[in-house]
């Protein structure tokens, strides 16, 4: 339902199941009526059939490719972001995340949630040992990856170095770092990285960053998996960055 209403993700085929009540396919009717998108109405069987499983919630859906942007995008979005947000004098700065050959769908589904929920100007990954977006990262997403701006460039590096350029500063969350995250000032432009779940972040990007930082750990296991560390250090940024209110 998050796919059709943001209308960004092209749609081949609709399915679906004739036991849903008539509001809700009604609804779906609603929503496909301008995108124009091939409906079939079948039985709960037919989309167990075609999804290979039973836990298909009465809505099958083949896709095209998610409409990724590049880099040459990337550098007009984040220039404009800094300029908008210094002509409002607006608390709540860019906000960018870039993501480190994140090969778990299910983390790379759950980083881009946090994202959306942290209101990131845009996720960042590279084109060769990553996560492509799949269905199983859309579901963890929980439908957020509809709502994100995805750039997919050849060369991280290159891309991190324009947007240290471009004003932001580089941040990665490390274990190892004598700064604790809360002390961080995470006030302005920023760009968090976030590493690969077996090898963490490329060692050609961490000599790249402005700052690493550390989360602090009160328990026996001193490792938090990628996506919940971003989780942290993105609701950190966001904190900072707010109006504190009661």
């Amino acid at each position: 339902m998050e796919t059709l209403k943001a209308g960004r993700w092209p749609i081949v085929e609709l399915f679906v199941d004739s036991n849903l009540s008539p509001p809700e396919i009604a609804e779906v009717e609603s929503l496909i009526e301008p995108l124009d998108i091939d409906l079939e109405i079948v039985d709960s069987d037919r989309l167990a059939q075609l999804c290979q499983s039973f836990e298909h919630q009465g809505l099958v859906a083949r896709m095209g490719e998610f409409p990724c942007e590049d880099e040459q995008l990337l550098a007009e979005a984040a220039r404009q972001a800094i300029q908008t947000a210094a002509d409002t004098a607006t608390t709540l700065q860019p906000l960018y995340a870039v993501c480190d050959r994140i090969q778990d769908a299910h983390n790379f589904g759950a980083i881009l949630r946090c994202c959306d929920a942290m209101k990131l100007d845009g996720i960042v990954i590279g084109d060769r040992y990553q996560s492509g977006i799949t269905p199983h990262v859309a579901r963890s997403s929980a439908g957020a990856v509809n709502h994100q701006r995805i750039f997919r460039v050849e060369q991280l590096t290159d891309t991190v170095s324009m947007l240290k350029q471009e004003g932001f500063q580089i941040i990665a969350a490390s274990e190892k770092s004598a700064t604790c995250l809360w002390n961080a000032n995470l006030t302005r432009p920023t760009v968090i990285l976030i590493g690969s779940e077996t090898s963490g972040i490329a060692a050609e990007l961490l000599s790249m960053c402005d700052m690493h930082v550390a989360i602090p750990m009160l328990g026996g296991v001193n490792s938090l998996n990628a996506a919940v560390a971003a989780g942290i250090v993105l609701y950190e940024c966001r904190r900072q960055q707010q109006p504190h209110t009661a």
